[in-house]
């Protein structure tokens, strides 16, 4: 009850300060997970990783890693920290965050707001390991070198998590978004490959795309990923396509997330499975909201999803009722496992 009212009062002041007191609680309130069920036929591996369901929260609601100790206890199967620069940075001007509650979607225009790479480096070394975590990377705005800032984030972090994100889709950065074509790409990910090998323990490596791609660009992506031996694919980062809103609002810049991402997100994951012939790894994000939602995400071909933007709107209860009703559809299709369902209506949304 208590949590209750306290989310109706969070949604009633501005998104960014809500926002703000939602990671506060959840630095300070002890949780336990006692309480979450286990759900056998939830269990997956993705990148060589195990985890103990398929749920995890996407990069953005937790950019400092302020809060990961307790993320886990919620019942996330991983949790996806970032996005994070070399040098802190405090993002673009207020108001930058704006929730249109009647569509259940967010609007940021947050522009890699972090503290840098060694402040949050200093708390993943305090919780990193205790469940599993990624880290999103991103590259200072003003940055002479994008690529290199890549590196210096990888290189500074990478024996406090599990894996890492490059983070070449966020519309809130000049240029980053270029890094999603041609030698560019290649660029990029021979640096980025070049240097995780350099590491005593390589990590998993991770691309997060744009979902206002081209089905050409995701060809070239899929051929790109396949040719750097990347661990997957993260689709898909938020969209400037406002087309998506039912009322536009005169919006200009910003990317958006919730339930209205939820189509356009699923057919780039769809297309994504169907190029690469489900060779690729692909974790699928965007508008999931219910058990259903997750359902259908692994059918278009996700191996895992992640959510963020459904917190804001119905609270961490949310997870106990996704994971549940996930385990429960997929136990009336007759699937003992929850990799028997990846990708089996990916040609429903194409």
């Amino acid at each position: 009850m208590f949590e209750k009212m306290g989310l109706r009062l969070l949604q009633k002041i501005n998104a960014e300060s809500a926002h703000e007191l939602a990671l506060l609680y959840l630095r300070v309130k002890p949780f336990s997970n006692n309480k979450i069920p286990l759900y056998p036929r939830l269990k997956t591996r993705i990148a060589g990783i195990n985890l103990p369901n398929p749920l995890g929260l996407a990069a953005g609601f937790d950019k400092n890693a302020v809060a990961i100790r307790t993320l886990s206890q919620l019942g996330f199967g991983f949790t996806e920290v970032g996005a994070v620069t070399p040098r802190p940075q405090p993002g673009n001007q207020k108001p930058r965050v704006f929730r249109l509650e009647n569509e259940k979607a967010i609007i940021n225009q947050y522009g890699f707001n972090n503290a840098g790479m060694e402040k949050v480096n200093n708390r993943l070394q305090q919780f990193g390991k205790r469940s599993v975590v990624g880290l999103n990377i991103g590259a200072n705005k003003n940055s002479l070198n994008m690529g290199n800032d890549f590196v210096k984030v990888l290189t500074c972090c990478a024996k406090n998590i599990h894996f890492a994100t490059i983070n070449i889709s966020s519309p809130n950065t000049k240029k980053i978004r270029d890094f999603q074509k041609g030698e560019k790409l290649q660029d990029l990910l021979a640096l980025i490959v070049e240097s995780n090998k350099a590491l005593s323990t390589p990590l998993p490596i991770f691309i997060k795309i744009s979902p206002d791609l081209e089905y050409n660009q995701l060809e070239e992506i899929v051929t790109t990923v396949e040719r750097y031996k990347l661990a997957g694919i993260i689709a898909t980062n938020t969209s400037t396509d406002y087309k998506i809103l039912k009322i536009k609002n005169n919006f200009s810049m910003g990317g958006v997330s919730g339930e209205p991402l939820f189509a356009k997100s699923t057919k780039i994951l769809a297309q994504l499975s169907i190029i690469s012939e489900g060779k690729i790894p692909l974790i699928g994000v965007g508008g999931i909201s219910s058990g259903n939602d997750a359902f259908e995400k692994i059918c278009a071909g996700a191996t895992a999803v992640q959510l963020y933007s459904a917190l804001a709107f119905s609270g961490p209860e949310l997870l106990h009722s996704i994971l549940r009703d996930l385990n429960t559809l997929l136990q009336n299709y007759g699937f003992s496992h929850i990799s028997e369902a990846i990708g089996i209506k990916k040609y429903k949304y194409v």
